[in-house]
């Protein structure tokens, strides 16, 4: 569905070209460090000094940490779960965090121990509330009566959390309260900005006060910061903050175009900037679940992935339509610009970053009754179908059928700076960015690359028809 005037849209990409200046304006960054509990008043023994953690996205509640420094892991037990206090206190904040949650947890960043925002495992929800991740928790009053003592929380723009035992990103720009001289309060708590895996998701909003299982009651100048550690099982790592410059006001646009799919997935073609190239035969793919896409018709490459909202059309259709260009409105994910397929004169051989024009041939691609396409091309005597579907919320499954299969034909499922093994056929990618999971039997190499590592697995001669899944 095309829709011009969404607010949600235009906040989103009206702050958006601001905060880019705004951080930029910001004083330099201090880090919280983890390499023990210093900075933190009476840490309870649930809290566990880590290098990393790990968490099994089908197991509910597990996570587990792993020896050394930089990062902290919760985990709850009966007799130890309290909260994690910072001994300094802070008024306006510029905070940054990465955080991951076991399956089905909950906890929550209290800016200054009073105004929450929550974390939780929100993996796949299609319609979040207050209560799901990126969500400003509600605030509570029994005074107020039966099933109306909570109010005031705000659910996020859209749900861009991702799969448990995943590392996700949150940023937040929050404004105190303010008083006067007399100590009476002039005006309220404001979280300005707040980012979830690189998506904005919430956009100037007001607390009155103290959201829902603060530590305190009161609202004051400054206050600490607290990690909620008394209802589930989470890690954090690369706690940093500044003290925000004044904010200016952003004059927001009136024009913006967005796409989203309804009932059925929606197709769209583009030039797509991705990293210092402008690709000029794309087609970005918007699933109604939010699992999103966007595939390289020249090269046969699954190019991005995202969850959440589909595309900012307005590069393409407002006035000119110049320069062409669609955006994605989610948390994106980058894969590579490079084939999926190659062929290798032995299994150390670099893999090549294109296919060359004269021997890549696009057939365009067919739609299967639920309106998914398989995209369909020829490179020299091969032919590959190239499905890529989402039958569920939490994954995309990519499935490739080759005829005329050369010797030493492989697929590259992954590149990364890293690649783990987290169980049989699965693998966590990048810095537990996303996970892969391909059946063992194809026996799939973990190899190095010029930038890190790859996941490849060798193709039969001939005939061949393989899948894969990519989760977060």
């Amino acid at each position: 569905m095309i829709k011009k005037s969404r607010l949600a849209v235009i906040l989103c990409m009206g702050i958006l070209s601001s905060f880019s200046s705004f951080s930029q304006q910001q004083k330099s960054v201090s880090v919280i460090p983890l390499t023990n509990l210093d900075a933190f008043k009476e840490p309870g023994k649930n809290w566990v000094i880590s290098s990393d953690a790990g968490a099994d996205f089908t197991k509910e509640g597990e996570i587990h940490s792993i020896s050394g420094t930089g990062a902290i892991v919760n985990i709850v037990s009966p007799k130890n779960h309290s909260h994690l206090i910072t001994k300094e206190s802070f008024g306006d904040i510029a905070l940054e965090l990465d955080f991951m949650m076991a399956k089905n947890s909950n906890s929550g960043v209290y800016i200054q121990g009073r105004y929450e925002v929550q974390l939780f495992d929100s993996w796949a929800m299609p319609h979040p509330t207050f209560s799901d991740c990126g969500g400003i928790y509600q605030r509570w009053d029994d005074r107020r009566g039966k099933n109306n003592e909570g109010y005031e929380g705000i659910a996020p723009l859209m749900n861009v959390a991702k799969a448990p035992g995943l590392w996700q990103h949150l940023k937040v720009i929050f404004r105190a309260p303010k008083f006067n001289n007399k100590g009476e309060k002039i005006s309220d708590a404001i979280f300005e900005q707040v980012y979830l895996n690189d998506a904005l998701i919430q956009v100037q909003v007001r607390v009155t006060g103290p959201t829902r299982s603060s530590i305190f009651e009161d609202e004051q100048p400054l206050g600490p910061l607290m990690l909620q550690g008394d209802h589930g099982n989470v890690a954090f790592k690369n706690i940093r903050y500044s003290i925000p410059e004044v904010s200016k006001k952003t004059k927001l646009s009136e024009n913006q175009i967005t796409v989203n799919p309804e009932g059925k997935p929606y197709l769209l073609r583009s030039y797509l900037n991705f990293g210092d190239k402008k690709l000029t035969h794309v087609i970005s793919v918007g699933n109604p679940n939010q699992l999103n896409y966007s595939y390289d018709l020249k090269q046969g490459a699954l190019l991005q992935i995202w969850r959440g909202d589909f595309l900012d059309v307005t590069d393409m259709w407002h006035e000119r339509g110049e320069p062409q260009l669609a955006k994605p409105l989610g948390a994106v994910i980058k894969l590579s610009d490079a084939p999926a397929l190659a062929v290798l004169k032995n299994p150390q051989e670099q893999w090549p970053d294109s296919i060359a024009f004269d021997d890549f041939q696009n057939k365009g691609y067919v739609l299967d009754v639920n309106k998914s396409p398989t995209f369909q091309y020829a490179v020299n005597s091969m032919n590959v179908n190239d499905k890529i579907s989402s039958p569920t919320a939490t994954s995309l499954v990519r499935k490739l059928q080759i005829t005329g299969a050369p010797e030493g034909l492989y697929l590259q499922l992954a590149s990364d700076t890293q690649i783990e093994i987290i169980s049989k056929g699965l693998y966590a990618i990048g810095n537990k960015n996303y996970y892969i999971s391909v059946e063992e039997s194809l026996n799939p190499v973990i190899r190095k690359s010029p930038t890190g590592q790859e996941l490849i697995v060798a193709i039969p001669v001939n005939t061949a028809s393989l899948s894969y899944s990519i989760t977060w």
